[in-house]
Order: structure tokens, then C-alpha cells, then sequence
């Protein structure tokens, strides 16, 4: 197996607890000093930066360092910028020694010198030039990670340093590995700038287009659109033309189809009572569509299926949509078995078997519409009757037969995964109520579902997993748990960096004995504190039960590199919580095409 594939176990082995419980127990017992467990946070963070410094890699250092000013964002801006331009300086600094060492090679010789053209594997080119330009991907790949942690806070200054970063670079071969952009990536930090400022966002969009119109261009006008709908038709004007000039290939037309839909769109909703400037005039609309349908009557691909865009351009120009309709209906009238009658025959045998499978179905179908339906009434039943165990009034023979009912239906729930969620939240909410008695005696049938001696990945998440039930019902028992589970984590993380060693013969992963968390994408560090955030909602309350025994829970792993990750997750759950929700794409479509 690939150590590609084998590391997120490592990242998930770490985590302290999973998703489900992050969003099950959202009743937190407010802390008595918030103030004073942020102060402790923001000095643990300076803690943990002096950690980072002692790493022996410096790509390493770059990509914790960001990370680590992101968080010191919530907390102090100024410093955190400060921390930002230390990681950028020694950023150009890791590109500048890369661009050095590749020149002292010469000038390129031919294919050895092309991106991703080593051979790899066991057996793979471990030269040092192949292992230099493998060094170069991965600070790429730091690049962006660096980038995407910074547009959280300033999107602007994010996108600068994406581009100038890579100012230092002379080198033919590394510059001809830049060129091959990354186009997603680049709309990602557009989009952030989008939400703040649309004026710079349009700005730089206007420089992404020059290459051609993509599908994200698409979406990032919608972004903005929604912010500035002044700035949106500024951008969808100027993407009309690139569209004109360019030669429309019938493998874009579907980029074409959905820009003149979303232009259309915010048309009519222009025209509307308070309605926004639309984005494209209804003269620009006829001249995409008589350019699009065009493009559909002069394509010879076989790829090219005009008539999905006939509805489209209709509405702009019915003469070429006839046109189009007429190319087609003509290509359609042959013989054989999609022609004429033999078509019509081969319709009505595929329909025919289509309605025999259904029938067939139906019966299955409804049965297991039954059973879903015995299900959720049973779910609805006992979530209303666990509700009721909040209520610190109620009468102790109550609570009892009501936990009692739950934990019978959660035993024949199957997973253990499921019946230690379902224990552990009912064990919270009865503590919270303020039987702590009955509480230990749930958390103890979830306890014996758990392997004390964990050995396998599931054993480890299992033991996770109960250690955030005690986090919410009885805290001072999950501590020793953590501290015993990740002491036997350290030989399986230690086993697994030995087997990494062995097969990662070029270097590309672990370096001078270490993890090199860039290599991944340039978003491991970011996936572990942030989109790994479902140890947050534990963190937190373990940090507000007792903050110093949370941070000396980081000491109990041996690699270095691990206990930062594990620092890195205590300080996100505390310094970013509360941090302001973004909105969804479906709400910025619907302000687009509402005219909110």
C-alpha cells in the first residue's frame, strides 16, 4: 500500500475524537473565565511556535508557522501579520536555495528535466536533481497551503504572495513547472477576495480569463455578482469577449451554455421592481447566443450535441435554434438502429423492460418503505422522550425508564461506532441533569464495547470516541484515558514512520527522520486543524474543564511533529471558536438570481 493512502490513518489516529460527536454534544458549560482560558491559549501558541522553530526541516517549519499565525489572528492581528511575513521571508528563501542548487546542474538536457517525469517507486530515480525538483513540487504545494491559511483573515495579501513569491525563481526548468497553474486553487483565493473586495477580486479575474473561460470563472462571477453587482457586469463584459474572440470548441460549450444562462437569468431579474444591473445587456445576450449557436452549426465533432443548448439560445435567437434543430433532425433520419422505425421499435423494447423493472421493484420498494417508516417513528419517539431528560424536575423513575428504553434500542443499533455515540450523549444529557450516578453507569456499558487494549485502526477511533463521551459526562476520567491511549498510539505512529522510511526511497515524505506535512497536497496541516475540525467540540471542553491538563496531553506523543499537530488542535478549538460563519453557495446563488 501507498504511503499517499496510508496517512491519513496518522492524521486521524491523533484526532481526539470524531465528526459525529462534534455535532451531537453542542451544549457546552460556559467556562467561568473565558478571557483567562484564551490568555492561556494565545501563551501555549507562542509555546508551540518555539517547537515549530526546533523542527529540523525547513519546509516544515514554513508550513506549521503559517498555520500557527492564523490562529494568532483571532487573538492579535498585528503579530499575526508579523508571523506571516517571518514565514513568507523564509519561504523565498527555501525558493531561492532550490533555484540555486537547479542552475549548478546546467541547462536543461531533454525529457529528464520535465515535471513528474522521474520514475518512481521502489526501484524509482533517486538522483540529486530528481530528488531537487521533487523538493521544488512540494514547496509548491507549501505555497498554496500558506496562501489558503492567510485568505481566511486577508484574502487580498494572500493572492499577492501567491504571485510574487515566486519571483525569485530563474531557473528554466522550475519556471516551466510554474506556468502549469493551478487554475482551481487560483478561483479559491479569488473567491475569498470576492467576499471583501469585489473591485480587486474583478481585477484579477480579468487576468485569469486571458487563457480562456472556465467553469470557475463561471461561479466566481456569481461571488461577484452577489457583492458588487457593478463589478459583476464589469467581469461578465469582459468574459464576453474573450468568449468572442476565442474559437468556441464544443468540449467549452458547456461553459458557454451555463454563462449565457446565469447572464440571462440575472436579465429578467433585472427588470424586475428594485432590481440589480444586469450583468450582460440584452444586446450582449443576442451576440452570445448568435456566436454559441454559431459555434454548434459549424462543429463537426461528434462530441458537439447542440440540441441541449436549443432552449438557451431560443430565448436570444429563434431563428438559430431552428437552424440547429434543422442540423440535427437531419443526422437523426437514417437507418439502423437509432433511425426511423427500427428506432422507434428499440424505444418501446427499452421502455417495455424499463416498466418490468419497475413492477418487479415495487413490491421490495414498499416493503422497505414500511420498515423506514416503523424506523423513523421509533427515532422521532425516543429523541422526544430523551429530550424530557434535560428537565432537572423530573421525576428519578422517569429518567430511569426513559434511559432504560434508550439503551435498549441503542444496544440493538448496529456499529459500535453508533451504540458509543448514542450511550455517550445520553450519558451527557442525564449529567447535565444532573445524575451523575446514572451517567457513570451509561458511560460504563459504552466502556465495554471499547477494546482496552487497542490494536487496530478501528479499536484506536473507538477509543476516541469514548474518551469525548467522558469529555462531556465526566471529564476528569476521559484525561487518563487519553493519556493511556495515546501512549500506545506512539508505537503504532512510530511502526508506521519505519514503514514509511522503507518505501519512500526518494525522500519525498519523511526527510532527515521527519513527516514532511507540506508533501500532502500543501493542505495537511490545514486538514488536521481545520477540516479534521471534529475534535474541536471535545477539545473545547476538555480545555475549559482544565486547560493545563488538555495542553500536557500533547506531551504524552513522542514524534515531534504529531505533538504540534496535536497543539495545533487545541488552539484552533479555542482561539477559532466562535469565528463567523461563512455563507453557503446556494445563498449567494439565490441573492444573484433574487436581486437581494
Amino acid at each position: 500500500m501507498k504511503l499517499t493512502k496510508l496517512f491519513p490513518t496518522l492524521a486521524i489516529l491523533i484526532a481526539l475524537t470524531t465528526q459525529m460527536f462534534g455535532q451531537v454534544l453542542t451544549d457546552k458549560k460556559p467556562t467561568d473565565d473565558p478571557e483567562a482560558l484564551k490568555k492561556d491559549a494565545v501563551a501555549f501558541l507562542r509555546e508551540t511556535m518555539a517547537d515549530v522553530n526546533n523542527l529540523r526541516t525547513l519546509e516544515n517549519r514554513i508550513s506549521f508557522s503559517a498555520e500557527l499565525a492564523g490562529l494568532m489572528w483571532f487573538h492579535d492581528e498585528k503579530e499575526a501579520k508579523s508571523l506571516y511575513l517571518t514565514a513568507f521571508g523564509n519561504f523565498r528563501e527555501l525558493l531561492m536555495q532550490y533555484d540555486m542548487q537547479m542552475n549548478a546542474f546546467g541547462e536543461p538536457e531533454g525529457e529528464e528535466d520535465q515535471p513528474y517525469s522521474y520514475r518512481g517507486g521502489m526501484f524509482g530515480d533517486v538522483s540529486d536533481k530528481s530528488r531537487l525538483m521533487r523538493r521544488f513540487q512540494t514547496a509548491m504545494q507549501v505555497r498554496q497551503q500558506i496562501s489558503m491559511s492567510l485568505a481566511e483573515h486577508d484574502a487580498e495579501l494572500a493572492f499577492q504572495f501567491y504571485f510574487d513569491s515566486l519571483q525569485a525563481i530563474s531557473n528554466p526548468t522550475f519556471r516551466k513547472q510554474m506556468e502549469s497553474r493551478d487554475e482551481y486553487f487560483e478561483n479559491q483565493l479569488l473567491a475569498e477576495i470576492a467576499k471583501t473586495n469585489a473591485a480587486k477580486a474583478t481585477e484579477f479575474a480579468k487576468k485569469a480569463i486571458k487563457d480562456g473561460v472556465n467553469y470557475q470563472h463561471i461561479d466566481l462571477l456569481k461571488k461577484i455578482y452577489a457583492k458588487d453587482p457593478e463589478k459583476g457586469a464589469d467581469l461578465a463584459s469582459a468574459m464576453l469577449s474573450k468568449l468572442k474572440s476565442d474559437k468556441l470548441e464544443s468540449d467549452n460549450f458547456w461553459v458557454v451554455s451555463s454563462f449565457l444562462g446565469l447572464a440571462g437569468d440575472s436579465f429578467e431579474a433585472s427588470q424586475k421592481e428594485g432590481g440589480k444591473k444586469p450583468m450582460l445587456t440584452q444586446a450582449d445576450l443576442r451576440d452570445l447566443a448568435e456566436a454559441f449557436a454559431q459555434a454548434i452549426l459549424n462543429d463537426t465533432s461528434e462530441a458537439g450535441n447542440g440540441l441541449g443548448y436549443v432552449s438557451t439560445i431560443e430565448k436570444y435567437s429563434p431563428s438559430r435554434a431552428n437552424q440547429i434543430r434543422a442540423k440535427f433532425k437531419s443526422q437523426n433520419t437514417g437507418s439502423g438502429r437509432y433511425g426511423g422505425g427500427s428506432n422507434r421499435a428499440y424505444a418501446a423494447n427499452v421502455m417495455a423492460n424499463a416498466a418490468n423493472a419497475v413492477a418487479s421493484a415495487a413490491n421490495s420498494n414498499g416493503r422497505a418503505e414500511r420498515e423506514r417508516q416503523d424506523r423513523e417513528k421509533a427515532e422521532k419517539e425516543l429523541a422526544e422522550n430523551v429530550g424530557k431528560l434535560a428537565n432537572k424536575q423530573l421525576p428519578k423513575e422517569e429518567r430511569e425508564k426513559i434511559v432504560a428504553q434508550a439503551r435498549k434500542i441503542l444496544m440493538l443499533t448496529p456499529g459500535k461506532d453508533k451504540k458509543i455515540v448514542g450511550l455517550s450523549t445520553l450519558a451527557a444529557t442525564v449529567a447535565r441533569a444532573g445524575d451523575k450516578e446514572l451517567a457513570a453507569e451509561i458511560m460504563k456499558e459504552a466502556q465495554a464495547l471499547v477494546n482496552p487494549q487497542p490494536k487496530n485502526y478501528q479499536d484506536f477511533l473507538l477509543t476516541w470516541m469514548l474518551a469525548s463521551g467522558y469529555a462531556e459526562a465526566e471529564p476528569e476520567k476521559a484525561f487518563p484515558l487519553l493519556e493511556e491511549t495515546i501512549q500506545r498510539a506512539n508505537d503504532t505512529l512510530s511502526a508506521f514512520i519505519k514503514v514509511g522510511e522503507f518505501i519512500d526511497v526518494a525522500g519525498e515524505m519523511i526527510d532527515d527522520g521527519e513527516v514532511q506535512v507540506g508533501a500532502f497536497g500543501g493542505s495537511m496541516v490545514r486538514g488536521l486543524t481545520s477540516e479534521l475540525g471534529m475534535a474541536d467540540a471535545t477539545l473545547r471542553t476538555l480545555a475549559k474543564a482544565d486547560f493545563r491538563k488538555t495542553r500536557d496531553l500533547t506531551s504524552r506523543f513522542d514524534r515531534s511533529e504529531v505533538r504540534i499537530l496535536a497543539k495545533m488542535m487545541i488552539l484552533r478549538a479555542v482561539l477559532g471558536e466562535g469565528k463567523e460563519k461563512k455563507g453557503s453557495q446556494d445563498e449567494e446563488a439565490a441573492a444573484v438570481m433574487g436581486g437581494k
